[in-house]
């Protein structure tokens, strides 16, 4: 399984959108096709930032997606770049690729020269705790209770 720039893989934004919308589509970031596809869109092209990456099988079918993003939360100004809509599709669940996708995702980022990250998760504090990251606020996002989380770029990055 090799993760790579959605870029190289345009086939894949169909299957990504479908995914997205029908695993979140209750959720507004996720509730209109049209715009995960215009976002999938700009994180294809060649700039930086904003940069999606996907996780192909050898077969060349979608396993996992996920993108670095620019100013995920407005109610957050000081956050400008984010880690998002990490999905692993279930049957490539339980093997680590989201965490493999989140690191690709952050070192990408800070390959870039970007400092510092941010996410928000509802539930998966733990599994970003265990790749480093830290609670740095609490916010209602979408009418659930997340953790904003922050992965700060080390010597050396």
């Amino acid at each position: 399984m090799q993760i790579q720039a959605l870029r190289r893989h345009p086939n894949l934004i169909d299957p990504i959108v479908s995914t997205l919308h029908d695993s979140w589509g209750d959720l507004p970031p996720w509730a209109d096709p049209a715009v995960i596809r215009e976002r999938l869109m700009a994180g294809a092209t060649t700039a930086p930032i904003p940069h999606t990456l996907v996780a192909v099988t050898d077969q060349g079918t979608l396993a996992a997606t996920g993108s670095v993003k620019l100013n995920e939360l407005p109610g957050h100004p000081d956050k400008v770049h984010w880690i998002g809509e990490v999905f692993v599709l279930p049957a490539h669940q339980g093997r680590g690729l989201g965490s493999r996708m989140t690191r690709a995702l952050t070192d990408h980022a800070f390959s870039q020269g970007v400092p510092e990250v941010f996410l928000y998760t509802p539930d998966q504090q733990s599994l970003y705790a265990r790749l480093g990251w830290v609670e740095v606020a609490r916010d209602v996002v979408n009418d659930e209770t997340v953790s904003v989380m922050k992965l700060a770029r080390t010597a050396g990055c």
